[in-house]
């Protein structure tokens, strides 16, 4: 299988928190948050996304973060230094922030990543770009994501 390819999404889970993510179409990467993000969970998609991400050239990466209810600041740093660090190979990355945590802060750290990053609140917008980029996202993206989420299985160390 080429790297960047498309698989099913992996889940991965605790107690108050979800991630699924993976390759939606060859070399765009998705991700989405839901609940609370423990610096468990946190560090375990750092280490997923880092391995996902070590041997493709380029990719675009689209985050939904809407339903992120809180999450540990461990949890946040061990992303932001998995981005920093391949950097160069995200030609887009795209975050769905909830509205709560959209302040000057957020944005600026994200920003901060370079000009390919952008920050919305708005999930049409993010979608609209998504499905722009990823057009088979829309019917991979469906209840089926959603019924998974409901099948929450312990997060493994």
């Amino acid at each position: 299988m080429p790297l960047g390819a498309v698989q099913s999404l992996e889940l991965l889970t605790d107690a108050a928190g979800s991630i699924a993510f993976g390759w939606i179409q060859e070399r765009v990467l998705y991700a989405r948050f839901d609940g609370r993000l423990s610096a468990d969970l946190g560090s375990a998609f750092a280490r997923r996304l880092g391995a996902l991400v070590e041997p493709v050239d380029s990719l675009k990466y689209f985050a939904d973060a809407r339903c992120v209810q809180s999450y540990d600041l461990l949890a946040r740093s061990a992303f932001v230094r998995v981005l920093l660090a391949h950097r160069r190979k995200f030609e887009v990355l795209e975050l769905l922030a909830p509205l709560a945590s959209s302040g000057p802060a957020s944005r600026s750290m994200f920003e901060s990543l370079g000009s390919s990053a952008t920050i919305t609140t708005d999930a049409e917008e993010f979608e609209l770009r998504l499905f722009a980029v990823a057009p088979s996202a829309r019917w991979k993206l469906d209840a089926k994501l959603d019924a998974r989420l409901a099948l929450r299985t312990p997060l493994s160390r």
